[in-house]
C-alpha cells in the first residue's frame, strides 16, 4: 500500500484537529522522504540534526526496498514480527550469500536506529555520527 501525501495530512489533520498549511507534493510519503534525503545531500557540512533524523529515515527504508525487490517474496514484509532491517537482512544473506550488497546492508543495520521517535536517547547514536557519514551510506544505498 502506497500511502500518499494527502492521506498523511489528512490524518494529522484528524488527529491534530488543525488545518495543516504544507505545500502540496503530489506524491507518496516515501517519494517525499527521498527527495528531503536527497535534498539533505547539497547541504553543508555543518552539523544538522535534522538532516541526520532525515537521511538515517531514508538511507533505512532505501535498504528494506532494495531487499525486497531482490527477495521477491509478496508475503514480506508482512511475515516479519521482529526488527524489520535485521529480519530482511537475515534472509538477504540466505537468499543471496556473498552479494556485494551485503556489507553496505550491514553498516546501514549497525549505523542507522531501527526506530526514531521522541525519546531523546533513540538520538544519541544520530547526533554522534557525523553527516558526511550519513551521507555516504546513503549514497552507497541509493546506488545499489
Amino acid at each position: 500500500m502506497t500511502i500518499s501525501k494527502e492521506l498523511l495530512d489528512e490524518l494529522m489533520e484528524r488527529m491534530l484537529g488543525a488545518e495543516l498549511t504544507a505545500a502540496p507534493s503530489g506524491g507518496s510519503v516515501l517519494d517525499l522522504v527521498y527527495q528531503e534525503a536527497d535534498g539533505c545531500l547539497q547541504d553543508g557540512d555543518a552539523a544538522n540534526f535534522e538532516n541526520k533524523i532525515v537521511l538515517s529515515i531514508a538511507t533505512r527504508l532505501r535498504a528494506e526496498q532494495y531487499m525486497l525487490g531482490r527477495i521477491n517474496d509478496p508475503s514480506l514484509p508482512g511475515d516479519i514480527a521482529g526488527n524489520q532491517t535485521t529480519e530482511l537482512l537475515k534472509r538477504f544473506r540466505h537468499d543471496f550469500p556473498g552479494d556485494v550488497a551485503i556489507p553496505t546492508m550491514d553498516r546501514v543495520v549497525l549505523m542507522t536506529p531501527e526506530n526514531i521517535h521522541l525519546n531523546s536517547f533513540m538520538y544519541e547514536p544520530i547526533l554522534d555520527m557525523s553527516d558526511e557519514h550519513l551521507r555516504k551510506i546513503y549514497g552507497d544505498v541509493t546506488a545499489l
